[in-house]
């Protein structure tokens, strides 16, 4: 038993670690949409594994228990090295989603890639339910084992990461599964294995060098340098993994390129230098783009560059703002602390959010003396966490300037585990916060992409969100706080915490004008584009704005901490599954992801389900009394949706506070998988205390829900105040608040397979199977209903299922 505890620990401690694992690798090769099949079909992979053993149980049995498993974890460390590398070579792309109902190419491309991703799972599954039907007695100790290796797996992600990169942390544990497997072949001959597996270890790392060329998914666009840049172009300077992904840094070479990428992004590149010195090019999985200047002194030597002050459309916010305390959130490679010190900055305070650029900017970093120290000049301090979680740490009326220019977030988001591109830097909690910040005269200059002239999308919720935070302080007319014009695809936001006076209006606008800077608002120019902000003001005022949001063809509504999903502009009622619509990060590829996993989630339900009746006519799972099996049924779907009903949310509801979606991510599964194991573990001892297994449960039940309604209730903005301590500290309160629930959590599967094993010990891996199937079912609906409802709105649901 002790060997058997040891195997389902690594098991599952690898099966999360492949999970996280494979998201990264994703997240570098295609968009964020196709990240988040990842979880649901990992999932689905155990739920096959399940149904295999179910079926085949028969042939299986004539196998020699300990010989099966070790066969078993010899083809699991042997595929999840395979798959690693299928997945990395394999084109992955969103044209295959897109293109699903009309293309036959799409369909088995899709199906050759969701084999190569479930591969290793459907092993796991098959392992893990043929341990528990072997032990159906000790299934709340296995139950412990399985969640507690799932739960250190989640906490080991990001030192392996950070350590061993991707491909070499899944060999390394893969080569402990195949110990295990040597383990139960030579159980005689344990001690000759040491030496070996270091050997072989020694043999694997140095033969399967960490991959550098990934198949990479083009329509990602020009971030991508190595697909759209001759390689005697560039060279690569920088290639690290970490949590967030694998940010590079290129050196660009060759003059003529590093004029046509200023020319094409101009917004990203932007810098009033001439001529523009040499600069190197940040990426962090082929997006966020951002340049590093050769801001030393040598380098602005080399080109005999100067400075030019107000000589970009976006140095505006300074022609209000003298010598302002200057507040980046996405510092990225220094354009725009250099930008303020021009300007006489102060004090300049920045966020960066991803800790290679941070390092590399850092002393000892390659990028520090290029980058002529910028984010170490005096006066200057630039935090290595998330905007908004800085932000909050930040004291009341302290700033003048705060600038997002052109954060997308994409190295932050939630990394493709369980969202799709859900941004904090944009609700309007986000601008309540920026607002606290400012002082009396203080201004928010935004910097948003423009594409749509027709129909304003990003630039009009942005504009629909200030303008609710801007009444929310008691603005009286808070369109006078705000000024928005166009340049080149990009929106260009003044919002001020009180009303713009009219000389500084005169001011901004004869700035815009010499600066070819199309004024938007306040405008009684009468076209299109303008018009619809003119008439949003004015529905504004009649406190119509809701109607208006409705009406509209895309999703402008104003959107919160709760449902923070700003890049979701799109309504169903424009999804057409025959014509998808992909651009960059956003489109009806969104929903055709979603349903996607949710009719195949459906599909594999109806399968776990009734596979197994149809198999087994006359015995078994069959001679359940019908009533029974319909509670049976009931009662594995509830557990398996309800689960990630809480889990999801938990990881949203944790990010500001702990300053990372990876750190959320990897903290609250970590809390929430050990605890739950705990739960499993005491199960008996609380029955036993409690002298009754029904009511044992009853109290479970009544206990969580009064402790999801105490989360619910206490909502996010609580937990403001204790951002100020330090990381540790945070963890830990995080851990207390998830504790009891994962406690409670625990109790429920082993108690449910306690119940049929008396009886129906066969038909445990069909509660395996149609746990999995909803478990699917449930993290897409969870993401699903949020969009529209919000995370508290899951938990209540959650709180209902249980």
């Amino acid at each position: 038993m002790r060997l058997k505890y040891l195997v389902i620990f690594f098991v599952s401690l690898l099966a999360i670690s492949l999970e996280l694992f494979f998201t990264r690798i994703l997240n570098l090769k295609t968009w964020n949409h196709v990240v988040y099949i990842i979880i649901p079909y990992a999932i689905l992979g155990y739920g096959i594994g399940a149904n295999i053993y179910l079926i085949c149980k028969n042939y299986f049995k004539k196998w020699k228990e300990d010989y099966l498993i070790a066969y078993l974890l010899l083809l699991l460390s042997i595929f999840s090295i395979v798959s690693t590398q299928a997945i990395i070579d394999f084109p992955i792309l969103i044209a295959y989603i897109a293109k699903l109902l009309v293309n036959i190419k799409a369909i088995y491309m899709l199906l050759i890639s969701y084999t190569i991703l479930m591969i290793p799972f459907v092993f796991i599954g098959f392992l893990v339910v043929f341990l528990f039907t072997t032990q159906p007695i000790s299934n709340n100790k296995l139950y412990f084992w399985d969640l507690l290796g799932a739960g250190l797996g989640a906490f080991l992600f990001y030192p392996l990461i950070n350590s061993m990169n991707v491909f070499h942390s899944i060999l390394f544990l893969s080569l402990i599964i195949f110990y295990l497997s040597l383990l139960l072949f030579f159980p005689k001959h344990y001690w000759l294995f040491g030496p070996f597996v270091i050997l072989c270890s020694a043999i694997a790392f140095t033969a399967l060098p960490e991959p550098d060329r990934y198949t990479v998914d083009k329509t990602k666009g020009w971030e991508y340098i190595p697909g759209f840049v001759p390689a005697e172009y560039y060279e690569r300077i920088v290639s690290r993994w970490h949590p967030l992904g694998r940010t590079e840094i290129f050196r660009i070479t060759d003059e003529y390129v590093q004029e046509r990428l200023y020319a094409n992004a101009v917004g990203t590149f932007e810098i009033n230098v001439r001529p523009i010195p040499e600069f190197s090019f940040v990426s962090t999985n082929y997006l966020a783009g951002t340049p590093i200047y050769k801001f030393s002194s040598e380098g602005l030597a080399e080109k005999n560059s100067k400075i030019y002050l107000f000589s970009e459309a976006m140095e505006c916010p300074y022609v209000l703002e003298k010598e302002p305390k200057t507040l980046i959130i996405g510092t990225g490679g220094g354009r725009d602390i250099f930008m303020a010190e021009t300007h006489g900055a102060k004090e300049i305070y920045g966020a960066e959010i991803n800790p290679a650029i941070y390092a590399e900017m850092a002393p000892g970093g390659k990028f520090y003396e290029y980058s002529g120290k910028i984010y170490f000049h005096p006066n200057t301090k630039i935090f290595n966490e998330d905007g908004r979680h800085l932000v909050k740490r930040l004291d009341s009326q302290d700033f003048d300037l705060i600038i997002l220019n052109g954060v997308d977030t994409f190295s932050g988001l939630s990394t493709g585990a369980y969202a799709y591109a859900e941004s904090y830097l944009y609700t309007k909690e986000a601008v309540l916060d920026y607002l606290r910040t400012l002082k009396v005269n203080g201004i928010i200059n935004f910097n948003r992409w423009s594409f749509y002239p027709d129909t304003p999308r990003e630039e009009l919720r942005l504009f629909a969100i200030a303008l609710e935070a801007l009444r929310t302080i008691g603005a009286q007319e808070p369109w006078e706080h705000i000024i928005l014009g166009t340049y080149r695809f990009w929106a260009i936001f003044l919002i001020k915490k009180t009303p713009f006076t009219p000389e500084e209006r005169e001011t901004v606008e004869n700035y815009f004008l010499e600066h070819n800077i199309k004024l938007i608002f306040p405008s009684t120019e009468q076209s299109s584009y303008i018009s619809i902000f003119n008439q949003y003001v004015q529905s504004f005022k009649e406190k119509k704005e809701k109607m208006f949001a409705k009406n509209y063809p895309c999703d402008i509504s104003v959107i919160s901490d709760d449902a923070p999903f700003f890049y979701k502009y799109y309504k169903l009622n424009s999804f057409n599954p025959f014509n998808v619509f992909v651009k960059h990060h956003t489109g009806t590829i969104i929903f055709m992801t979603q349903v996607l996993v949710l009719v195949q989630a459906v599909v594999f339900i109806l399968i776990f389900i009734f596979l197994p009746l149809y198999v087994f006519k006359k015995t078994e799972v069959k001679n359940m009394p019908t009533d029974f099996r319909n509670s049976f049924i009931l009662f594995f779907s509830c557990l398996g949706c309800g689960y990630m009903f809480i889990e999801i949310p938990m990881m949203q509801r944790f990010v500001l506070l702990l300053g990372s979606p990876i750190y959320s991510i990897s903290v609250t599964l970590t809390a929430l998988l050990i605890s739950s194991g705990l739960g499993s573990l005491l199960l008996p001892y609380a029955q036993k205390f409690l002298k009754s297994k029904k009511f044992c449960l009853t109290l479970s039940t009544a206990l969580l829900a009064a402790l999801i309604l105490g989360l619910v209730s206490i909502g996010m903005k609580s937990l403001d105040h204790l951002i100020g301590l330090p990381f540790m500290g945070r963890v830990l309160i995080v851990c207390l608040i998830l504790f009891p629930v994962g406690l409670l959590l625990g109790m429920f599967f082993p108690s449910g397979l306690q119940l049929i094993s008396r009886e129906y010990e066969n038909a445990i891996p069909w509660a395996w199977g149609i746990n999995s199937g909803f478990s699917v079912l449930g993290s897409i609906l969870a993401i699903i209903f949020a969009q529209f409802w919000g995370f508290s709105t899951i938990l209540q649901l959650a709180l209902i299922i249980y």
